[in-house]
């Protein structure tokens, strides 16, 4: 029977860290304010979990031994050593026994912001999305951009909060393939009028955190939607055309002025100098630094 909480939590990271806070490996922020992943590190036991409102997906990184839980859909056991994961859907309390010591990541959704941002893509009604809160999940796919969005928090968020938005979309996409709710897809790209209006603003705002919600609606398109008619129309997901723009644009700005790694890493977008430096590098082959150096040997 699940653990009655006798406090109302806004958030799982506030009641991890007041619950087990002793388990906690790291909170790594998201590119998005409302979003953390946690990590941790359990023995064996109880970890039940009050109910939250918000979507949790939970990835078992490191374990061997099985785990009883009920996630509000029906009890099942799991052996850890399958590694996957498993999903929680918001506002539902768990009652949760692992017998053996494990590890978990934890990203947690807030439903309303996730209600806002998947438009179009048929979530269901309160976050349920039915059986498949009460199974174990091996979807490789799912699990790798879960995986990428843990290194991306890790790096300091070098691609940013459209990188963030765009992922979270397409776990809800997987989410809604393996609870058999398929989304009716459009095809077509965006009409080059349109497509130049939402290029324009991107290249307008590269010093800005620029969200797909805005995007879409100069499109008038659903998130889900537009996502899919850019990248028809560009061949680039819209945070990898906007890091294009800003890579080009800091290129430049280390060409033609004096500005330091410091000063332009904001210009661009980037709220560290070391997060710009990553990011220049992994497109650039090179460091700022030694981009700058090589046109002056030139």
């Amino acid at each position: 029977m699940a653990r009655i909480w006798q406090k109302q939590y806004s958030d799982f990271a506030s009641f991890y860290k007041e619950n087990y806070g002793s388990t906690l490996v790291g909170v790594y922020p998201t590119a998005i304010d409302c979003i953390n992943i946690v990590e941790t590190d359990q023995s064996p036991g109880d970890w039940s979990a009050a109910s939250l409102p918000e979507l949790n997906i939970t990835r078992i990184v490191g374990g061997d031994g099985m785990a009883t839980a009920d996630l509000g859909a029906g009890r099942f056991r799991s052996n850890l050593a399958c590694r996957g994961g498993v999903l929680v859907p918001p506002n539902s309390a768990t009652d949760i026994y692992v017998e053996c010591h494990h590890r978990l990541q934890f990203i947690t959704i807030p439903f309303d912001y996730l209600e806002g941002i998947t438009t179009g893509q048929n979530i269901p009604r309160g976050g349920d999305f039915g059986r498949i809160h009460c199974q174990h999940l091996t979807e490789p796919f799912l699990f790798n951009i879960f995986d990428e969005m843990v290194r991306e928090a890790r790096a300091g968020n070098p691609r940013g909060r459209m990188f963030v938005e765009g992922a979270i979309m397409t776990m809800v996409s997987t989410l809604n393939t393996m609870a058999q709710r398929p989304v009716e897809q459009k095809n077509g790209g965006l009409s080059p009028f349109i497509l130049k209006r939402v290029t324009d603003f991107i290249t307008d705002h590269l010093a800005d955190q620029i969200t797909l919600a805005q995007l879409s609606d100069i499109a008038g398109l659903s998130v889900f939607h537009f996502c899919r008619a850019f990248k028809k129309s560009t061949g680039l997901a819209p945070y990898k055309f906007q890091t294009a723009r800003r890579i080009e644009k800091a290129k430049l700005l280390l060409d033609t002025t004096d500005f330091t790694i410091t000063d332009i890493a904001p210009m661009v977008g980037y709220e560290t100098p070391q997060a710009f430096a990553r990011m220049f590098r992994q497109m650039v082959g090179q460091t700022p630094t030694v981009y700058r150096q090589s046109l002056c040997d030139r």
